[in-house]
């Protein structure tokens, strides 16, 4: 019989702890952002919330306080290759490193494909792919100097399926799944841990619209097996468990917290 090391066992309790790490989260003033920022200050995480808009990235850093973290919000643009370098510097003066990275900032828009501007499929692509691709760029540079970090990518079952009138979305979020690979793969022996979580509808401030139309949140719970939208903490588990020790032999791997929609 195989034997395991006494102190692995030992070690279980802490598989989880985040105490002491330090995290990034882009989108970090509301909706999945804010919601996992605080799920890993809870777990022991100091937070680096960032946003576009100062007001909403200190609100948020107020919370992260008083969970008795650290927190520094930071204001910059995901799409702009300078400011998140600006941001990364920043971060590093703060606190020294970056141990987990989650890019969260993600914007959506509903139309018909022949009415849909081009530039309006640029703004979707350059929020949620580029920005996405930028910010493991600089932050993964840090990753790799400290040989250890942890990614987390949001991805969305719009990655894996398609739907009507709504183009740019999941092209932008099935270019994030294969970034993930690619980088899971690139990294896989530096220590870097590359994955991505893949929600179904999680009722925010960027799907409101969708799921207050009568027709539209009808259908989405008949797609769900569990009968239900997903709440924000319903991310908190998944999401602990990508930055942790926990999932160190994990990587590469797009995770759909759907309640059984892509199984039905």
């Amino acid at each position: 019989m195989e034997a395991i090391p006494r102190e692995a066992l030992e070690a279980v309790p802490t598989l989880f702890s985040l105490s002491g790490r330090v995290a990034v989260v882009t989108g970090g003033s509301r909706g999945l952002g804010r919601g996992i920022g605080l799920a890993l200050a809870a777990a022991g995480a100091h937070v680096a919330p960032l946003s576009r808009t100062a007001a909403d990235v200190e609100a948020v850093a107020g919370e992260i306080r008083s969970l008795g973290r650290r927190a520094l919000p930071v204001t910059a643009e995901v799409t702009d290759e300078a400011s998140v370098q600006a941001m990364v510097e920043r971060v590093l003066d703060e606190f020294g490193r970056i141990d987990i990275l989650v890019n969260s900032a993600g914007i959506v828009s509903i139309k018909p494909t022949v009415e849909f501007p081009v530039e309006e499929w640029q703004r979707i692509m350059d929020v949620n792919l580029r920005g996405t691709f930028l910010c493991c760029k600089e932050v993964g540079k840090v990753m790799l100097a400290q040989g250890r970090g942890k990614i987390i990518n949001m991805s969305s079952v719009r990655g894996l399926q398609g739907r009507a009138n709504d183009p740019a979305y999941p092209a932008s979020k099935g270019a994030v799944n294969l970034l993930t690979k690619s980088l899971a793969i690139e990294w896989a022996r530096q220590g870097i841990n590359v994955n991505a979580i893949a929600p179904t509808f999680i009722r925010t401030d960027l799907n409101a619209f969708l799921l207050d139309d009568p027709a539209t949140r009808d259908w989405v719970l008949g797609r769900i097996p569990m009968g239900r939208v997903g709440e924000i903490p319903d991310l908190f588990g998944l999401a602990v468990f990508l930055a942790s020790p926990a999932s160190d032999f994990i990587t590469g791997q797009t995770i759909y917290l759907d309640g059984g929609w892509t199984a039905a």
